[in-house]
């Protein structure tokens, strides 16, 4: 099975296809027992690894252990991310709960980011999106730098964030350079491993 997962990642990374990165960020409040936010990284469809409220990094796949094992740095700056900035969606919870007039219950801020690579064209797309509560609520439009509401209800948010410079730099910069630069990485050190093991001929 794993050598079949492996021949069927290699053929996806060998052949002109559009490549993709995506982090899922999902934070709650008011759901006993589970944690206050959870982070997934995706390459290519493929879980490469996560981290929680609880300071766990856990990477799923030898590809990514070997990346981040050979680049210290990367895994410092997922590390850090996840211990530090990440904590900020349960803020982001409690601030949309007070938007939107609600004092408790079960609520649940869930963001999906990164980009997507044509490496036959050379083009690439970054996207950020925001839902809540399992609704649409605000998209980084790449073409202004700003947040656009995804419903009337999200005007308001849309406002305080499009006030944060820090905010949409961090964007900005993310999505047109940060993103990118990783997905083709992450993509060629993929193709460069599974030719170094031999698996395939």
């Amino acid at each position: 099975m794993r050598t079949l997962l492996l021949l069927l990642l290699f053929c996806h990374i060998s052949s002109p296809v559009l490549h993709s990165m995506k982090f899922f960020i999902t934070s709650s409040t008011g759901i006993p027992n589970l944690l206050d936010f959870v982070v997934t990284l995706e390459v290519d469809e493929l879980l490469m690894g996560s981290c929680d409220s609880n300071e766990k990094v856990d990477l799923k796949q030898n590809i990514a252990k070997s990346f981040l094992t050979e680049n210290p740095e990367q895994l410092e700056w997922y590390r850090k991310m996840c211990f530090h900035v990440f904590p900020v969606y349960k803020s982001w919870t409690d601030i949309l709960m007070s938007l939107f007039n609600q004092t408790g219950g079960v609520h649940v801020l869930q963001m999906v980011g990164g980009c997507e690579w044509d490496d036959e064209t050379e083009e690439v797309k970054g996207f950020a999106q925001f839902g809540y509560d399992g609704e649409d609520l605000l998209a980084f439009d790449l073409n202004t730098f700003t947040w656009i509401a995804l419903r009337p209800e999200a005007f308001t948010a849309k406002q305080i964030w499009n006030a944060d410079e820090d905010l949409r730099e961090y964007y900005k910069t993310a999505l047109t350079r940060f993103y990118p630069e990783w997905l083709k990485t992450y993509v060629e050190y993929g193709r460069s491993v599974l030719l170094r093991t031999g698996r395939i001929t």
